[in-house]
């Protein structure tokens, strides 16, 4: 079997994530280009890599012709590269926020669809090991049924405001963009489709971005959530709870083993997860949907129904602040 040959967009810290992942999946998949706008940056990721070095995508595109890419860009840039990938048929992993607002979202399903590549979105926490044993365990009923979703990833950011994180024209937003587009991910995957969403945010930060968001929502289902996210606290707090009529299920990234439960009058019982990271069954997922043509578990349009639920978030927010 040939490896799928990919190349890498933007070289940031996220990139040499998304390295490693392709480096886990060892002959399955071969890094064999790298661009980024500033070249020292893409010249130091190419020796390490080794991988072709540009600074212009099409350039890298053309003469290197990957089977796919992973686009580690800001948020402003996901559309127009993956514009660029799909007059080319070349597959995509694109990192989140999938897009900045609806309307790039829905322009990218439509570029997805008629070129019919491989588009997954990079919301990564849908594949954290203890999350989905969380997941089995609501699902295996031994709990009963879940009631209500509690998300908090929060934690102190420091240096945002002077980032393209709060430039709201690269970004598109602030913390309800960059942060709990993984909690509404975790949500559908865990709750369903989402019903109902309405949010307050507030700005400390000299930005023209929220730095600090809260967001009540309800599934389809009727499942209840509560989600929370700042740039600011200190010491930060990355939970995830859910409430079942027979006890709570609760994950702690900060916590080792992650993941535990409690069941009525019990003690807590601690689950322990022995296997790949996020990112590398990420990257499997993806590679395998390349090599089948299968739609993958985080689809685009999986992508665009969280930037969907931000837009409510974001629209009830200033509706309240008006």
């Amino acid at each position: 079997m040939k490896p799928v040959r990919v190349a890498i967009i933007g070289c940031g810290g996220i990139a040499e994530a998304h390295a490693a992942a392709y480096a886990a999946a060892g002959a399955q998949a071969e890094i064999v280009g790298c661009a980024d706008e500033i070249e020292a940056s893409a010249r130091a990721f190419a020796e390490k890599h080794h991988c072709v070095a540009a600074t212009n995508i099409d350039e890298l595109l053309d003469t290197v012709k990957p089977d796919a890419i992973s686009i580690c860009t800001p948020p402003n840039s996901h559309l127009p590269i993956t514009a660029k990938a799909a007059a080319r048929r070349i597959h995509v992993l694109c990192e989140k926020p999938m897009a900045r607002n609806v309307d790039e979202a829905h322009e990218m399903i439509r570029l997805v669809e008629e070129s019919g590549i491989v588009f997954m979105n990079g919301l990564c926490h849908t594949f954290h090991g203890p999350l989905n044993q969380a997941k089995g365990l609501v699902n295996s009923g031994k709990l009963g049924e879940l009631v209500h979703f509690y998300n908090r990833f929060a934690g102190r950011f420091e240096g945002v405001e002077k980032r393209w994180f709060a430039d709201a024209e690269i970004a598109g937003g602030g913390v309800l963009l960059d942060t709990t587009v993984h909690s509404f991910s975790i949500f559908r995957h865990i709750a369903g489709d989402i019903e109902k969403v309405r949010a307050v945010i507030n700005t400390r930060l000299p930005t023209k971005v929220e730095d600090t968001a809260a967001v009540a929502l309800k599934s389809v289902s009727g499942i209840t959530g509560e989600i929370s996210a700042s740039w600011l606290t200190d010491p930060g707090e990355w939970i995830v709870r859910l409430y079942c009529t027979g006890g709570v299920i609760e994950l702690d990234y900060n916590r080792t083993p992650n993941l535990r439960y409690q069941l009525p009058k019990g003690d807590w019982v601690e689950v322990n997860y022995e296997g790949p990271d996020r990112f590398a069954l990420e990257v499997a997922h993806f590679l395998e949907c390349v090599r089948t043509g299968a739609t993958p578990s985080v689809s685009v349009v999986d992508g665009a129904r969280t930037i969907e639920a931000i837009d409510q978030a974001y629209r009830t927010a200033r509706t309240d602040c008006a």
